[in-house]
């Protein structure tokens, strides 16, 4: 495997990891300046689904995080092929309420240029939807 493979999937991990704890320079660091992060998923039934510029995103990842500490990532399968990494992740995190959160996601990464220059993000919408409805 490449070594240029081997760093996209830190890389991956790393903004992942970065997401989970709001720490908006690190995870801005690593996006190209024409990144865009997608939440495959329908608007009308979760807030959260759509594109996103990486304005925006980073924006977000600046902001403190709802979650008591942020969110703990577990890591499954990572795979990656030429400018793209895989990424199976299970979340889980603490609102303020004391009620935890918990989700399992695919990512997929294309690269360009050394950074993150488009991330989909595939999570249970429905499950996300339901939690942050209470």
């Amino acid at each position: 495997m490449s070594s240029s493979i081997e760093t996209n999937k830190r890389l991956a991990v790393a903004l992942l990891e970065a997401s989970g704890k709001h720490e908006g320079p690190a995870f801005a660091a690593l996006m190209h300046p024409e990144a865009t992060w997608e939440t495959v998923g329908k608007p009308h039934l979760f807030a959260y689904a759509g594109v996103q510029s990486r304005e925006k995103i980073c924006a977000y990842m600046a902001s403190p995080s709802i979650f008591v500490g942020g969110v703990e990532t577990r890591f499954g399968d990572i795979t990656a092929e030429h400018d793209r990494v895989a990424v199976e992740a299970a979340t889980k995190g603490t609102l303020p309420d004391g009620r935890v959160y918990t989700n399992t996601y695919h990512y997929l990464f294309t690269f360009r240029d050394g950074l993150v220059w488009r991330v989909k993000e595939y999570i249970d919408t429905q499950s996300a939807a339901e939690f942050f409805a209470k």
